[in-house]
């Protein structure tokens, strides 16, 4: 199992840029960046991450080894943060491929991941969590409709730390089960929501977005979708933008 140390911001620009310097500099696998808020967070492809005071916004360092696809780590994160919610809050979120968690169709949270090779050997793998706990987003219509909390879920706060320790605990345990080889395509496929829906999909290999419906996740972590009678799998490497069609 993975042993956690924290180090604890008040703000920060993103835990992952503090991650990643402190990974550079070789802090030990478990290392673990905690903020209050961030000025600047990042979500996948760059996106901003609104980070106001009353979420969970954290980044943790792996050192793997040889670790073949680094990037399901991601996807791994994604799952945990679904399971380590329900045990805290008794919540039920689901994944919207590949790591957006969500609530009744609205964005809770998200999982990132980043990784630096040496020679043949993955050096490191930082990977960032956030959850909308005590806080809305704020800033724009979007933002606001499209996004939920866990108290506003709940209807009442939720005990920050414990919700982080639970995603910790249920990464640890997930990861391990990962590394030795376990077959994770139950696990994923059971907490993504995306399977069973129309979906619209964007490439960043392609000029023109498709619609196709989504049938499952494989033991890669792709997407299987049905497109046009033909069985076709999606990776989140070659994925610019997904919406769900509900």
């Amino acid at each position: 199992m993975i042993r956690w140390s924290f180090i604890e911001f008040d703000s920060v620009g993103s835990t992952q840029q503090v991650a990643r310097e402190r990974a550079a500099l070789g802090a030990p696998e478990g290392t673990t960046i905690i903020a209050s808020a961030q000025a600047s967070g990042t979500g996948r492809m760059g996106r901003t991450w609104v980070s106001p005071v009353g979420g969970l916004y954290m980044s943790f360092i792996l050192r793997p080894g040889c670790l073949r696809r680094p990037e399901l780590t991601s996807l791994i994160a994604a799952a945990a943060a679904v399971d380590g919610i329900k045990d805290a809050t008794g919540l039920a979120p689901t994944i919207r491929w590949p790591n957006d968690i969500t609530m009744r169709g609205r964005k809770l949270g998200g999982a990132i991941a980043e990784a630096a090779s040496r020679g043949a050997e993955v050096d490191w793998v930082v990977v960032g969590v956030g959850v909308n706990c005590n806080a809305l987003p704020s800033g724009g219509r979007d933002l606001e409709t499209e996004s939920t909390s866990i108290a506003q879920e709940l209807g009442k706060e939720v005990e920050i730390p414990n919700v982080m320790h639970s995603i910790l605990n249920s990464f640890s345990a997930s990861y391990e089960r990962w590394q030795s080889g376990e077959d994770m395509k139950e696990d994923w496929s059971s907490k993504v929501g995306t399977i069973g829906k129309e979906v619209s999909i964007k490439l960043k290999t392609g000029e023109n977005q498709f619609s196709c419906v989504a049938e499952g996740i494989d033991a890669e972590g792709n997407l299987v979708v049905s497109l046009e009678g033909e069985t076709v799998a999606v990776s989140a490497e070659d994925l610019e933008r997904l919406r769900e069609r509900f």
